[in-house]
């Protein structure tokens, strides 16, 4: 066996040790997915299928060259039961090469690199017709959080389907563009679904999620912020009444600045809080699978159920850090926490090793988004 390899001793009385340090992908609760449905069955390449990449082939490989890695595709994964294709690229340029001919998909990543905050990836779901559920089903769990579709349009039926997809996970958001809000009217109540009211010939809908989705959870309202690239429209007071009264969000000039118009959902509630709820729910879940993991055994004892507990704590104390949880009175995180002891468990969770004993509640931080000013004029005119 040939003798371990050291590197040479060099005369010298300074040693310098260098370390090279990488930026780590982005993952988190603002990354985007472009939505791509398709008009036919993915075909091969000259197929006249013009919606489809310019890589589609009938069962696209997994496996990335080098020349593709260059050229900005991160990753490429086929779900063979449905024949939708997964893609995520590092840039503009890596969606360009496969996607040149699309001009949909090429609009809506134009819009989302032109912001200030966009994620360092964005991600581009090809969807054979009819399989969207299956499709979406087969990627959720992707590295992306806020989904919007390549070509905006007003099909009510593909409409519905996709916000009640949303809808039934309550993990992630579909952002749904139109020129024409009575689209949206059929779809109130949906605390998933967002609703923007503009041209549909800009990509708002990329634009919005590139501008605010990836700054922290809790710190930011999605009402008062400018798109790069998106022309604010000159809205009546009819428009505007119209637009806010089905929750959806408009972007016009409001005393010199372009803006976005409220921030809600379709339900009404502000998206802030109900991205909040997500950060929540997957850091909860993250960290009780975590403390699972890196422990030999937690113990179906006090000794186990103070560590879930703690665990859950951090959790809540990070979110009320974030602004996600609102402050009470006396400048404390307005949150409660509480884990019931293992004599209270029943026999069958004790049997199968499972807890349940572990619930919270805490007071969602809101924000100022309108004021009203009271003022006194103290005037030395009399009148008679």
């Amino acid at each position: 066996m040939a003798n371990s390899i050291v590197a040479y001793d060099r005369p010298s009385d300074v040693v310098v040790v260098m370390s090279s340090v990488r930026p780590k992908p982005t993952v988190g609760l603002g990354n985007l997915l472009i939505i791509n449905q398709l008009s036919s069955a993915p075909a091969q390449s000259g197929s006249g299928n013009t919606s489809a990449p310019t890589d589609q082939a009938e069962t696209p490989s997994d496996s990335i060259s080098e020349e593709e890695r260059l050229d900005g595709l991160l990753l490429r994964k086929t779900d063979t039961a449905t024949g939708a294709v997964y893609r995520e690229y590092s840039s503009l340029d890596g969606v360009k090469v496969n996607y040149s001919d699309n001009e949909d998909v090429l609009a809506k990543a134009e819009a989302y690199f032109a912001q200030d905050n966009h994620s360092d990836r964005v991600a581009v779901l090809d969807v054979p017709n009819g399989k969207e559920q299956d499709a979406l089903g087969a990627f959720w769990f992707f590295n992306w959080t806020f989904a919007i579709r390549a070509k905006s349009d007003d099909q009510q039926s593909e409409l519905t389907l996709l916000s009640n997809i949303f809808e039934a996970n309550k993990d992630h958001f579909l952002v749904i563009q139109t020129n024409d809000v009575s689209a949206l009217v059929g779809l109130q109540g949906q605390n998933y679904t967002i609703g923007l009211k503009h041209d549909t010939a800009e990509a708002m809908d990329a634009a919005f999620v590139g501008a605010i989705a990836t700054l922290p959870v809790g710190s930011v309202t999605w009402k008062f912020k400018t798109l790069n690239g998106i022309t604010p429209e000159s809205l009546t007071a009819t428009e505007l009444v119209g637009t806010n009264k089905v929750n959806a969000v408009a972007y016009t000039t409001v005393f010199g600045k372009d803006q976005t118009t409220e921030g809600k959902t379709l339900s009404g509630e502000y998206i802030d809080t109900v991205h909040g709820i997500i950060w929540v729910k997957n850091n909860t879940e993250s960290a009780m699978e975590k403390l699972l993991q890196n422990n030999g055994k937690v113990p179906y004892s006090q000794v186990g159920i103070n560590l879930v507990l703690g665990a859950a704590t951090q959790v809540l104390n990070k979110a009320y850090e974030q602004g996600i949880i609102q402050a009470d009175a006396n400048g404390k995180a307005d949150f409660s926490i509480s884990a019931t002891p293992r004599e209270q468990q029943s026999a069958q969770d004790l049997s199968n090793r499972h807890y349940g004993g572990l619930s919270f509640t805490y007071h969602a931080s809101g924000a100022i988004h309108t004021l009203t000013v009271h003022g006194t004029i103290d005037s030395d005119t009399i009148f008679q």
